[in-house]
């Protein structure tokens, strides 16, 4: 009984109860955090790494003096893999006006990183400063088919649809993407 006890001790600290993380690994955890969960890497650059996730996503992790400061989680678009490693919303099924109605506002955005238009997408992305003593940074990753011949200007955010989560640390994202900011009018920090 006291071996159980202990287990279940040592379980709970390793993964924190209502921490923002993915895979356990929270901002400001060490480079050997993220290395002992033994993932497979598919792409390493300084500072950077991409590895593969157990459901066949990726999880790219930013470190800045070998500690945490961002993380990303991209759906590969496959339907059974839809479930990210941060909250109970769904890879492309969760649309930004669920990601809105959860959340009270559209959050903010990074004047140069709002939303980006390709050939076939519109991608945007949506900040939410969690309420949390890291105050970290909740950025969720929409997108649509600019092809598809359902999708109007009265429907557009219905069918805006998840494809990335990012957690990280405010400063990195202003130095990435710049300082400049805009915010929705009913804008507030985000409890967990």
């Amino acid at each position: 009984m006291i071996r159980i006890i202990n287990l279940l001790i040592l379980a709970l600290g390793l993964v924190s109860i209502g921490s923002v993380s993915m895979l356990g690994i929270e901002l400001y955890d060490s480079r050997q955090s993220v290395e002992n969960l033994g993932l497979p890497i598919v792409e390493e650059e300084p500072g950077i790494v991409k590895y593969r996730t157990e459901n066949g996503n990726d999880l790219s992790v930013t470190f800045e003096n070998d500690k945490v400061v961002y993380m990303e989680n991209d759906w590969l678009l496959q339907p059974e893999s839809s479930e990210p490693l941060y909250s109970d919303f769904r890879f492309g099924a969760t649309s930004l006006v669920d990601i809105r109605d959860k959340f009270g506002s559209n959050g903010f955005a990074h004047l140069e990183r709002n939303v980006i238009t390709t050939e076939t997408q519109l991608i945007s992305f949506n900040g939410y400063q969690i309420d949390s003593e890291k105050n970290e940074v909740l950025v969720t990753i929409t997108g649509l088919d600019l092809n598809d011949p359902e999708v109007n200007e009265n429907n557009f955010t219905d069918k805006m649809l998840l494809l990335a989560i990012i957690i990280a640390d405010e400063a990195y994202l202003d130095k990435i993407w710049g300082e400049g900011k805009i915010y929705d009018e009913n804008y507030k920090k985000i409890e967990l």
